[in-house]
């Protein structure tokens, strides 16, 4: 695989981080990742390309599953045996900063590696930082998208893609018919008999992870200012009510539905808009007779525009007390290298997105469908910045699958889902002292 031609501003970007390389003795440092699927053979041709280009630094790469990862780092980090760069997701990272196990990276430590904070999406940056301390360089992103079906949207007359809840819902109800040809709000609509409609309203994680982007949306985060789960809000209420009203209220969604069973529908034709991460392009891609788009997740809230956001970011483990400082270094000279312009647009062949401005707008994208999600990158938001985000991603998705299948009303299903959580965040503060 050969990289893709840069563009003159490509170019420019590699000059401006341009900084004082590594000059000391040759050293050899440990790198661990989790890319072990079709990612992988990239990622291993990137190191290899950093190898040639840097004589005098050796990195060894190891790839392992994630999970494998989360379990062994602390205990290397304690033994004194932590490789010298990890890759660190979004919703694991804060957990080990909280835990001591994860060095911040300094002013001086940023301009060794040639790294500008600045160039990158500034909300994906600051998924690595705790306590006004960047411990992370993004080098992998992925993001909620919505996919549209065109052929569906002209049948039913829809010329805009939606961007806002209005127009949402506007096209969610002209694609919503049942089998009688009657459309919500008609005498004799079959809600239990559908031939097409907008979008189906899912649970599980995938549903987690859309109401967190439309709570977002209503300015709430799943915690407050001092960490504690803080969800059960009028806003936070307002934005799950909206998602269950498309199911009762407007009819534009199917009951019961599931992630699968919205790509199934999405795959068959059936449904006008269906929203997953951008992972689900290549295979939407491959599916016979199916003519759709991909755009930023819409506005469905009522004050800024969001979506959610996953990422994986490089950092540097703490180590031993003699740690050679040619390592750390080197380690950052690795880091710099491996997030520039260059090296990320070879990167997202592997399917993540560019956490970079200068990125996305390289003209290699622009006949590649993956580039109508590009404006909405500036507004992505990652589950992060606390230390239980599991605990409390745990109990944000059941509070909102018990209100999408209408189990509790929505008030009672954030509020004791907002009081799991705040046990669970008890306990862990606990493992923290």
């Amino acid at each position: 695989m050969n990289l893709k031609p840069l563009t003159l501003i490509l170019a420019l970007a590699a000059a401006s981080t341009a900084h004082a390389e590594y000059t000391g003795p040759k050293v050899e440092i440990t790198y661990l990742h989790g890319f072990t699927g079709p990612d992988r053979p990239i990622m291993e041709q990137l190191v290899k390309k950093f190898n040639e280009a840097h004589p005098n630094i050796e990195v060894k790469a190891q790839a392992q599953p994630w999970g494998t990862t989360w379990q062994q780092l602390a205990p290397l980090v304690a033994s004194g045996r932590a490789p010298d760069v990890v890759v660190i997701n979004e919703d694991q990272i804060t957990g080990f900063v909280a835990r001591g196990a994860v060095t911040p990276l300094t002013a001086a430590d940023l301009k060794a590696g040639g790294i500008n904070k600045a160039s990158f999406y500034q909300p994906l940056w600051k998924t690595a930082d705790y306590k006004g301390r960047s411990y992370g360089v993004p080098i992998h992103s992925v993001a909620l998208a919505m996919y549209y079906n065109k052929d569906l949207m002209k049948k039913y007359g829809i010329s805009k893609v939606p961007t806002n809840r209005a127009e949402f819902l506007a096209a969610a109800k002209a694609c919503t018919v049942d089998k009688g040809g009657k459309n919500p709000g008609e005498a004799g609509f079959d809600p239990k008999n559908l031939q097409t409609w907008g979008n189906g309203v899912v649970n599980g994680w995938m549903g987690g992870t859309i109401a967190y982007s439309v709570l977002r949306q209503n300015g709430v985060n799943l915690v407050d200012k001092d960490l504690n789960a803080a969800f059960a809000t009028p806003a936070g209420q307002e934005a799950i009510q909206f998602l269950v009203d498309q199911i009762n209220k407007y009819q534009t969604s199917p009951a019961n539905a599931t992630e699968q069973s919205e790509i199934n529908a999405f795959r068959q034709g059936k449904t006008c808009f269906n929203f997953n991460g951008v992972w689900m392009l290549e295979q939407y891609k491959g599916q016979d007779g199916l003519n759709f788009g991909i755009a930023p997740f819409p506005q469905l809230g009522t004050k800024m525009k969001a979506a959610w956001g996953g990422s994986s970011h490089l950092t540097l483990p703490k180590q031993r007390a003699n740690y050679d400082k040619n390592k750390r270094l080197a380690a950052l000279e690795f880091i710099g290298w491996m997030t520039q312009p260059a090296q990320n647009l070879f990167w997202t062949q592997a399917g993540g997105l560019p956490t970079q401005a200068k990125v996305a707008s390289d003209k290699s994208y622009d006949n590649n469908p993956i580039s109508g999600l590009f404006e909405g990158l500036p507004n992505v938001y990652a589950t992060s910045g606390y230390p239980w985000v599991g605990q409390v991603r745990g109990a944000w998705d059941a509070a909102v699958e018990a209100a999408i299948l209408g189990k509790k009303t929505v008030k009672d299903a954030l509020e004791d889902g907002m009081n799991e959580a705040n046990k669970q965040i008890d306990q862990a503060r606990k493992t923290l002292q």
